[in-house]
């Protein structure tokens, strides 16, 4: 992943911070979270294309949770670029 780093670095100064890019992955975090547990938690029959569908969805929104925690991670450990200008 040094693409991203070598991208955040050229960047940085032009758009969002590492702070603010930590804050919209944490809001997509929680959106697929409530979105995910809202899709769990209905138990209404739809019958059988509709429940593999519903399983497609649950299956895909926890990839993306996934993922966006990972990214979290991974630009938690970047340290932060400082402009010297």
């Amino acid at each position: 992943m040094d693409w991203i780093e070598t991208l955040l670095k050229k960047s940085c100064d032009k758009t969002l911070t590492k702070k603010e890019v930590l804050h919209s992955l944490f809001h997509m975090i929680e959106v697929n979270e409530n979105n995910l547990n809202q899709i769990q938690t209905d138990k209404r029959d739809f019958g059988p294309e509709l429940e593999e569908f519903r399983q497609s969805e649950i299956n895909e929104i926890d990839f993306h949770i996934k993922y966006y925690r990972g990214l979290v991670n991974f630009i938690n450990n970047i340290p932060e670029i400082k402009n010297n200008n």
